[in-house]
């Protein structure tokens, strides 16, 4: 193969990779590699090819031979450490993370995020957390978890930010978010719940559940806007005829016609996109409290990620974001004292690779495998037939006074001056 016709060969595969025909990229490449060894960008796209058709061993073989004849290529080693992960060989991640790095500082935030979740699924606690700490959230080191472990707050005496936090989501509730141009009907409508409405409608059944709490349910608009269908396409009007429950309670301290906790329980409890937003101090008596108002099963997921927006103070809206090994502690930890009471809960991390970002989940729960193995985790199953745009019952309502809480409601809503929170 003559120099010419080798640049054709390689300028095609190179386009067909950007249209993702990575099948045909790898018979192009494999031509060119019979013909000639000494490219090193055959080789890295032959491995990018491989990584992109999920070959992760073949990738590791063709990415460790480009680190040895280009051993100072940083990018390299960050997709060798990324196939490795894949394959759950979580040392050799690690190392090769490391030596991207060495090579080149820029790549510390690519490869410390994944490294964060590598960490995590090796069960390295103290690496994962001090890894977070450095990327994601500088509040969280190797002694965060005897912070949240060993905190006295609780529901009577909450951290000193616990109120001024909820008075800013209360605000958010209220203005909207000036700066980035999100009006008040459409800040915390709850509509996180839709991607796990089937995970919670298996664990509804699997655990015969009649009754449901949604702790930190925003303005609960869920409930009221979403048509879904389940697999048979049959139709319902709403989540809980869906869900085949009697009643669904929505709780939220930030907006005051769900600020009210009812002093009993529920069969399941369901907390979407909420702990994240609360502070490590304030985390074990959450954590109990939702315990503690389940009977049978808690639902819930959390980011370990920085959220894209930031608060109007300035921080950003995930005050707490820990790796999934730290959420497991802290879960264990409080389960203990409810054996009686199943839970899911699953923790989202960003995974950059050579085909962009993508959400990965670890699942940390106490059911058997039997039964984890019949509840849909996967947030693309979700089929919803429509959502309604109704907001007529929206209307933000405020917080005001010292002492007092007053509701500003529209038609339907009584005005209320109850100060607990």
């Amino acid at each position: 193969m003559n120099q010419l016709i080798l640049e054709q060969a390689i300028e095609i595969a190179h386009s067909k990779y950007k249209s993702k025909q990575y099948h045909q990229v790898k018979q192009i490449l494999q031509q060119i590699l019979q013909h000639s060894n000494e490219n090193i960008s055959v080789y890295l796209l032959m491995g990018n090819v491989h990584y992109c058709l999920s070959e992760y061993q073949q990738a590791v073989e063709i990415y460790s031979y480009v680190t040895k004849i280009a051993p100072d290529m940083a990018a390299v080693h960050v997709n060798l450490g990324n196939s490795y992960a894949k394959l759950e060989c979580f040392d050799d991640a690690i190392i090769s993370y490391e030596k991207a790095i060495a090579i080149d500082p820029s790549f510390l935030k690519v490869a410390c995020r994944n490294a964060v979740y590598v960490h995590s699924m090796n069960q390295q606690i103290i690496p994962a957390l001090e890894m977070c700490g450095e990327v994601l959230d500088n509040s969280c080191d190797s002694n965060s978890l005897n912070v949240t472990l060993g905190s006295k707050c609780n529901r009577s005496n909450p951290s000193p930010t616990y109120s001024s936090h909820v008075n800013i989501y209360n605000k958010l509730h209220i203005d909207g978010d000036l700066k980035n141009g999100i009006r008040p009907e459409e800040m915390y409508m709850g509509i996180s719940t839709i991607p796990w409405i089937v995970a919670i409608k298996d664990l509804v059944d699997l655990t015969n559940s009649n009754t449901l709490l949604d702790y930190g349910s925003g303005k609960g608009i869920q409930y009221k806007t979403v048509l879904p269908e389940d697999e048979n396409h049959t139709e319902y009007q709403n989540l809980r005829d869906y869900w085949k429950v009697s009643e669904i309670h929505c709780y939220d301290p930030a907006y005051p016609p769900h600020q009210n906790l009812p002093n009993r329980q529920f069969d399941g409890v369901i907390s979407t996109d909420v702990l994240e937003h609360c502070h490590q101090e304030d985390m074990k008596w959450i954590i109990d409290e939702i315990f503690s108002s389940a009977k049978r099963f808690v639902f819930a997921n959390v980011a370990c990620y920085k959220a894209s927006k930031s608060l109007p103070n300035g921080k950003n809206a995930h005050c707490t974001i820990r790796p999934s090994v730290w959420w497991d502690l802290v879960l264990k930890s409080i389960a203990q004292n409810y054996p009686e009471v199943k839970y899911c809960v699953l923790v989202k991390y960003i995974w950059s690779d050579i085909k962009g970002d993508e959400s990965v989940f670890q699942v940390l729960s106490n059911l058997k495998p039997p039964e984890l193995a019949e509840i849909e985790l996967n947030p693309s199953s979700t089929t919803i037939r429509q959502i309604r745009q109704e907001r007529e019952d929206l209307v933000p309502h405020t917080l005001h006074g010292k002492d007092e809480r007053v509701y500003y409601p529209l038609v339907g809503v009584a005005v209320d001056r109850k100060s607990t929170v």
